[in-house]
């Protein structure tokens, strides 16, 4: 499933035009992404929760040349799913 699939579902399913459907999901994305900006957690329950997270630098080894390189500090997104959509896909 891709964003065009679920604005279709949306729509088809709350009689709403395609544009309607996809602003709202505009919408439901920019403010999960302002929440993990802000540092806070976004969780729905019955789905799951997602977490800014720190990944601390580390040293790898690249496959091709064997150098050690450093990959830098980043921030990435953690997913936690909850245990009732665990228990749906199972």
């Amino acid at each position: 499933m891709n964003q065009r699939d679920l604005t279709k579902t949306i729509a088809n399913r709350f009689f709403l035009t395609q544009v309607e459907s996809g602003e709202i999901i505009k919408v439901i994305l920019s403010r999960i992404t302002e929440t993990l900006k802000k540092g806070e957690r976004a969780y729905f329950r019955g789905f799951g929760s997602f977490d800014k997270e720190k990944r601390k630098p580390k040293r790898v080894r690249h496959p091709k040349t064997g150098k050690i390189i450093t990959v830098p500090e980043r921030t990435t997104v953690d997913f936690n799913p909850s245990e009732s959509l665990i228990r749906k896909i199972s």
